[in-house]
């Protein structure tokens, strides 16, 4: 796991976290702290779309423990962003997306719940909050 988190000052958002390589293996409060999600970018260039696996999908949840990601994962994300592969996907949350208890995270290649196949390549997300 490479997650790193920054204060950055800003109108908009006070810090920007990267995750390096997300999975199945979720990323527990990777914000320490409640705030709200801005803006996510899933760079997802270092892999090739093929038939079997042609993007990822990132899942959020509003939780600071007990989040299971993939493997059959148990918990059920607030939040579903998808991103083909072989290109950087952004999306922009205008009003914010508020989570209260803390920001947690995984990328499966399905989008069911219980999806449990990490992504073939590295997969970075970035993400700007407060």
């Amino acid at each position: 796991m490479a997650t790193f988190s920054k204060t950055a000052l800003s109108d908009l958002a006070n810090k920007i976290v990267i995750d390096l390589d997300v999975d199945t293996t979720a990323e527990v409060d990777v914000t320490t702290s409640t705030g709200s999600v801005y803006m996510v970018e899933i760079d997802a260039t270092a892999g090739a779309a093929t038939t079997a696996e042609p993007g990822v999908y990132v899942k959020f949840i509003d939780a600071d423990s007990s989040v299971t990601g993939g493997g059959g994962s148990g918990s059920t994300p607030d939040m579903v962003l998808y991103a083909p592969l072989g290109q950087k996907t952004t999306y922009i949350i205008s009003a914010g997306w508020a989570f209260g208890t803390g920001l947690s995270l995984w990328a499966v290649t399905t989008a069911p719940v219980a999806g449990d196949t990490s992504p073939t390549a590295d997969i970075k997300v970035t993400i700007l909050t407060t």
